[in-house]
């Protein structure tokens, strides 16, 4: 099963690497995204008359969200490795197709970053817009070439090193269930906006499957800084000084460490809080910066995969000869 695991993990990432997310249809990811904005919608309408009917709110809102999956992911698994291995390796694949998500953010940040370079902001507003769902109507240039750097360093602990953790602990099911979370906290908390009771559960869950792994992932990406000679002796003092300086202290470890590799700052917070400058603003940021932090993203989740790749055969081998 280990090497079963290994094989869906590889199918996944590569799966991941050519198609992306597919925008319409039965892609699984889709599906997951539909369910929970429905039940967002339901839960905070039955749930709004008062402070401990909206704390009731995110525990039920979580509880509904997790459970389907976790009992769907968890049947098809079993259901399909006592068929046979190979439709169990292909189902598996697909379940870590749809919690990877690194080829998709990364082709609309391409796009930003030749906007960028072609200085037509009408594009560049468009896909920031589609990267990150925020109104971009009232930002200028500098200000959507930074904030995409600040998402998109964000999105490898959540996109690519979180999922590739969960997977690597638990197979297919750790990480759509980690996606499924992680996706909870986007549409039904804190991240999705709700700064009262309801945003609360969600979050919390979140920010405790992905304590590990974003740590990970600022390590991974000043390792990966140091092979494309950015500066990451910078990126490890900035990192040291500014990686619990947010709210987000999740997004805020890979921020960080980007930030100061690159030279400029960038503003963590959750939406509709008080931003957290981190960094130091040594350089103007310009597109360069979109396609660093794409090399970054893509070095880290290789990293990653050799990583797990290499736990898994080194147990493989000791569990049979043992």
């Amino acid at each position: 099963m280990l090497m079963n695991t290994l094989c869906a993990i590889a199918l996944g990432f590569v799966l991941d690497s050519v198609l992306g997310d597919i925008p319409m249809g039965a892609y699984p990811l889709n599906i997951l995204k539909k369910y929970l904005s429905l039940l967002d919608r339901k839960i905070k309408n039955a749930y709004a008359d008062s402070r401990e009917a909206r704390n009731a709110a995110g525990g039920m809102f979580e509880f509904l969200a997790i459970t389907p999956v976790l009992l769907i992911s968890v049947g098809v698994f079993l259901l399909t490795y006592m068929v046979s291995d190979i439709l169990g390796i292909l189902a598996e694949g697909i379940m870590c197709w749809s919690a990877l998500s690194i080829r998709t953010p990364r082709d609309l940040a391409v796009k930003i970053m030749h906007a960028a370079k072609a200085n037509d902001l009408k594009t560049a507003r468009a896909g920031f817009e589609k990267l990150t769902g925020m109104d971009a109507s009232e930002l200028e240039m500098t200000e959507i070439v930074r904030c995409t750097v600040e998402a998109s360093s964000a999105n490898i602990t959540d996109n690519a090193i979180a999922p590739l953790f969960w997977m690597g602990l638990l197979g297919g099911v750790g990480g759509i269930m980690y996606r499924c979370i992680n996706l909870a906290d986007r549409i039904g908390g804190r991240l999705g906006g709700y700064e009262d009771n309801s945003g609360r559960i969600p979050s919390m869950l979140n920010t405790f499957v992905s304590f590990i792994p974003a740590r990970i992932a600022a390590r991974l990406c000043l390792k990966d800084g140091g092979l494309l000679c950015l500066d990451s002796d910078n990126g490890s003092q900035v990192y040291r000084a500014f990686r619990n300086d947010s709210q987000n202290k999740t997004a805020a470890q890979t921020q960080s460490a980007c930030a100061g590799m690159l030279g400029f700052s960038v503003d963590s917070g959750y939406p509709n809080s008080v931003a957290m400058v981190l960094g130091e603003e040594i350089n103007e940021p310009d597109p360069t910066g979109i396609y660093w932090i794409n090399n970054l993203t893509v070095g880290a989740s290789v990293m990653g995969l050799f990583i797990i790749a290499a736990i898994r055969v080194g147990l493989f081998f000791l569990f049979k000869y043992i």
